[in-house]
């Protein structure tokens, strides 16, 4: 889908070798993939799609034909006292429609199997937003957890150490205590990380329909960053939005309703022939009626009003829309350029630094000039800095999806 061109291309294009190796992997395409060929909202848009068609196609029938028969003068009295004096009617009439209304019912189930497929196309749209945003959490998760068990490593060795030097009488005992502290919440950390993975497994799994998780790890590389268009082309793109023309078949919709108003304001001729059988007489004659209903431009005029008034309103809500789309990808694209520069720092400029002052304070306590206090709080800025960039990437691909869905047109339908 191309409205996920960016992400699938930030995130599978370039892959991490780690997670590759795991069983059963699973990439973002391949997600969206499953979730657009099992997904219940997909079963429910093809079925409403197949309901719409069959009642434009009902709708577009002519009148049927209506057989009738009745039976007057019977079990009467006197004179039409038992069947002697009965008169049977066999007929069959039929409505004959003028001003074009079954041509104008057929227009409007065209224009709502239109509409029905572009909101099954719609929905599949929204459906790969939604799966590419929680395939990034669970990325997320994931990194996080990495990291979560190379801080129990570290917390592990630095507390070996400790206890070797409080035991050699170079530590004081608090130093021990503060390094068996460490790991503990390193161990809880590892076990919220844990717990927060599972559960964004599981809300994945739910995007094809699956009670739980049928796949292993997730692969992809959040610290890659794709180039976005700048705003004004992004901006451009709005007036070209599935949402666009949504609006577009919806008056379409209106329209053609409004056509069949413009019909009925011509009215239709109630016609039936029929037989009638004397029975006093034992003769048969012919019978013919001609109905037409009154009052039928004043109701046409009504219901013509009604449409047009509605295709005022549908103008105004487009307008409205596209000014507060106008404002959310201006935000989004304020975030996004935000989080790349947020990323961008911490990795060439935050992270590096961390990392050579946690191995300058580790030479430091190893070497006795450092307290484990100074090592201890060196290792959290690293690993804090590390979770920022985590959050910073990922924030930077779910806002990258926003943006995409934001401006996704017509032609990005296309699967």
């Amino acid at each position: 889908m191309k409205v996920l061109r960016l992400v699938v291309w930030g995130l599978v294009g370039i892959c991490g070798t780690s997670v590759a190796q795991a069983a059963d992997p699973l990439r973002l395409e391949e997600a969206v993939a499953r979730a657009l060929a099992s997904h219940p909202s997909i079963v429910a848009e093809r079925a409403q799609l197949q309901a719409v068609q069959a009642r434009a196609d009902r709708e577009g029938l002519p009148p049927p034909y209506i057989i009738g028969g009745e039976v007057e003068n019977v079990a009467g009295t006197g004179s039409l006292r038992g069947v002697d004096s009965a008169e049977t009617t066999l007929r069959i009439g039929r409505v004959i429609e003028l001003g074009g209304k079954r041509e104008a019912r057929q227009t409007l189930g065209r224009a709502e199997v239109r509409e029905q497929e572009h909101r099954a196309d719609t929905v599949r749209i929204d459906l790969a937003s939604l799966t590419a945003t929680r395939f990034i959490e669970v990325l997320a998760k994931q990194q996080r957890l990495e990291y979560a068990e190379e801080r129990i490593q570290q917390a592990e060795h630095t507390r070996r150490e400790v206890a070797a030097w409080v035991t050699a009488a170079r530590n004081p005992e608090s130093d021990l205590q503060a390094a068996e502290i460490a790991l503990a919440e390193a161990e809880l950390d590892r076990e919220s990380a844990e717990h927060e993975l599972a559960s964004a497994k599981m809300t994945l799994a739910a995007s094809w329909g699956a009670l739980m998780p049928d796949f292993g790890e997730v692969v992809g590389d959040l610290q890659f960053l794709p180039t976005v268009e700048p705003f004004e082309a992004l901006a451009a793109r709005l007036s070209m939005t599935p949402e666009l023309r949504a609006a577009r078949l919806q008056a379409d919709t209106i329209a053609a309703r409004s056509r069949i108003a413009e019909a009925s304001a011509k009215p239709d001729i109630d016609v039936s022939l029929g037989v009638r059988r004397m029975e006093a007489f034992n003769d048969h004659g012919l019978v013919m009626s001609v109905s037409v209903p009154l009052g039928s431009r004043t109701r046409s005029g009504y219901s013509v009003a009604q449409a047009n008034a509605e295709l005022a309103a549908l103008e105004a809500r487009r307008d409205a829309e596209r000014f507060e789309r106008h404002q959310a990808l201006f935000e989004r694209y304020q975030e996004l350029v935000h989080a790349r520069h947020e990323l961008e720092s911490l990795r060439t400029n935050m992270i590096p630094k961390a990392e050579n002052a946690l191995a300058t304070t580790r030479r430091g306590f190893e070497a006795g000039r450092f307290s484990f206090i100074s090592l201890a709080q060196a290792q959290k800025t690293l690993f804090d800095l590390r979770a920022r960039a985590v959050e910073a990437s990922s924030r930077y691909h779910l806002l990258l999806v926003e943006v995409e869905r934001l401006t996704a047109t017509v032609e990005d339908m296309t699967l």
